[in-house]
C-alpha cells in the first residue's frame, strides 16, 4: 500500500501538468509511449507471442495510438496497415503453423484492444471547444483529465466500499477479491468525483450529462478490469509487468482508461461535436 501511494503522489502531479499544461504532442507521445509499454506487456503474458513479435506489435501500437494527429483520415488504414505487417511476421516461419496463427490472432487484437483504445485517449486530447462556457483550460486536455479522475476514482471508491461493505463477489473466477458493493461504490464516487470535476474545469458539460456519462464509463472502465484480469488469470500472470511499484505494469494501471476512452470519446462527440 506505501508503495502504491508514493507511487500515485508522484505520478499524479506530473499527469496534471502534463495534461493542462503540456502541448498536444506530448500528450499524444506520452500516451503513445504508454500504449506501446501495455502492448509489449499484454503479449509478454502469451508464450506465442513473447520475443520479437511483442516488440513488433508495440511499436505499431504506439503508431496506431498517435492517428488522431496524424493527417486526416490516415488512422483506419494505418490500423489496416499495421495488422498486415503483424500477420506477414507471423507467416515468415511455416514450421508451426497453429503456433503462428495464434501469436498472429493475439497480436491483431492487441491493435484494437490497447492501439485503438489509446488512439481515442489521443482523440480525447484533440478534442476542440464544444459550445458553451470557456472553462479555464483547454477542453480536449482537461476532458482527457477528466477521463483518468473518472476513472482512479472509481477504482478508489471501489477498494475503499469493497473493503468495508463487500460481501457478494462480483466476478470469482476472473477477479476473487471484487464485490458488489465495491462495484457499486466504485461507480458511486465516479458520478460524484465527476460531476465536481466537470462544474470547475468542465463547465461546457451540464449536470446530468456529467453524471450519465461518467456512470457509463465508470461501469465500462470496472469491465476493462475484469477484462485484463482475464488475461492474467488465464496466463498465470500475477501482475502486467514491474513498473510502476505498488501498481504492477503500465497496462496494470490504465486498463480501466483504455477501456472507457472510446465510449468517453464517442459522448463528447455526440454530445457537443466537439
Amino acid at each position: 500500500m506505501v508503495a502504491r501511494l508514493a507511487t500515485g503522489l508522484v505520478l499524479a502531479p506530473l499527469l496534471v501538468w502534463l495534461l493542462l499544461g503540456g502541448p498536444l504532442w506530448l500528450i499524444v507521445a506520452i500516451v503513445a509511449l504508454a500504449a506501446a509499454l501495455s502492448a509489449h506487456e499484454l503479449l509478454s503474458m502469451f508464450e506465442e507471442t513473447r520475443g520479437g513479435l511483442a516488440g513488433l506489435a508495440a511499436l505499431l501500437t504506439a503508431v496506431v495510438a498517435a492517428t488522431p494527429v496524424l493527417p486526416r483520415g490516415l488512422g483506419l488504414p494505418l490500423l489496416g496497415v499495421a495488422t498486415t505487417v503483424l500477420l506477414i511476421y507471423c507467416l515468415r516461419d511455416p514450421r508451426d503453423l497453429p503456433r503462428q496463427s495464434r501469436a498472429g490472432a493475439l497480436a491483431g487484437l492487441t491493435l484494437a484492444y490497447v492501439g485503438a483504445m489509446a488512439a481515442a485517449l489521443s482523440g480525447i486530447a484533440a478534442l476542440g471547444p464544444p459550445p458553451g462556457p470557456e472553462g479555464p483550460f483547454a477542453f480536449g486536455p482537461a476532458a482527457l483529465l477528466g477521463h483518468f479522475v473518472l476513472v482512479f476514482l472509481g477504482d478508489t471508491g471501489a477498494y475503499f466500499a469493497g473493503r468495508f461493505f463487500g460481501k457478494h463477489k462480483l466476478y470469482p473466477l476472473v477477479s476473487p477479491k471484487k464485490t458488489i458493493e465495491g462495484s457499486f461504490g466504485g461507480t458511486l464516487a465516479t458520478v460524484v468525483g465527476f460531476v465536481v470535476y466537470a462544474h470547475y474545469l468542465l463547465p461546457q458539460l451540464g449536470m446530468v450529462e456529467a453524471a450519465a456519462g461518467a456512470a457509463i464509463v465508470g461501469v465500462v472502465a470496472q469491465i476493462g478490469d475484469l477484462a485484463e484480469s482475464m488475461f492474467k488469470r488465464a496466463t498465470g500472470t500475477k501482475d502486467s509487468g514491474k513498473l510502476l511499484p505498488g501498481h504492477g505494469g503500465m497496462l496494470d494501471r490504465i486498463d480501466g482508461a483504455l477501456f472507457g476512452a472510446p465510449w468517453t470519446l464517442s459522448w463528447l462527440l455526440l454530445l457537443h461535436g466537439a
